[in-house]
């Protein structure tokens, strides 16, 4: 059953302590879909491996463990490569501008030791509301940080570094055999968002 994650993501706020795998993309199913069925779940990895699999959360250590300058770290030189290449990185379309994402990195960190994990609703990006750190749920109920390109990955490395104790994440799927049938068909046969969301939640409450 293909159904669209376009309106069911929903966010958490969890311990941040919860998150003890990560996915990496290649294992990942379709990102529009919210519910997927498989064993993707079987190929996670330890976070503590993680610094290996992913430049941008290697790139906090070492910037903020290691002392190095932003410019010696690796998610930097490759990115500098794509925008010499390509005119583009994700992260800014000049170097001018990759040099500026990286100097706000600063300032997150500042804010993030001092207030914590704040919500993109907190933060009153309201267009932003599900650009909090993207996570997916196994069938055992493990929630699971998606390598990258799902949203919050420097952030996520930033409270890991600092020890912040409580973050928000965004589901963007969940594994098929946390929900019975009726729930499948409730949620393909309904257009109520809020119970479909309020249904899903109380499905995954127990990993809180």
């Amino acid at each position: 059953n293909k159904i669209s994650s376009k309106n069911l993501i929903f966010n958490l706020k969890i311990d941040t302590n919860k998150i003890e795998y990560f996915l990496e993309l290649k294992n990942a199913n379709n990102k529009n879909n919210f519910i997927w069925d498989g064993d993707w779940d079987n190929k996670k990895i330890n976070i503590s491996e993680y610094r290996n699999y992913s430049d941008s959360y290697n790139s906090i250590y070492q910037i903020y463990k290691e002392n190095k300058d932003f410019t010696e770290c690796n998610e930097y030189k490759a990115k500098a490569k794509l925008i010499l290449k390509e005119g583009k990185s994700g992260r800014g379309e000049s170097l001018s501008e990759l040099n500026d994402y990286f100097k706000s990195l600063d300032k997150l960190k500042t804010s993030l030791n001092q207030y914590g994990y704040k919500s993109q609703l907190e933060l009153e990006n309201d267009n932003k509301k599900n650009d909090e750190i993207g996570v997916v749920i196994g069938s055992n109920f493990e929630i699971i940080k998606l390598q990258d390109k799902f949203g919050g990955t420097h952030r996520f490395a930033l409270c890991k570094l600092l020890e912040i104790k409580q973050i928000i994440v965004s589901v963007k799927a969940i594994h098929k055999s946390l929900l019975e049938k009726n729930d499948l068909k409730k949620i393909i046969t309904t257009n109520d968002k809020n119970y479909i969301i309020s249904l899903l939640k109380n499905r995954i409450e127990i990993i809180k």
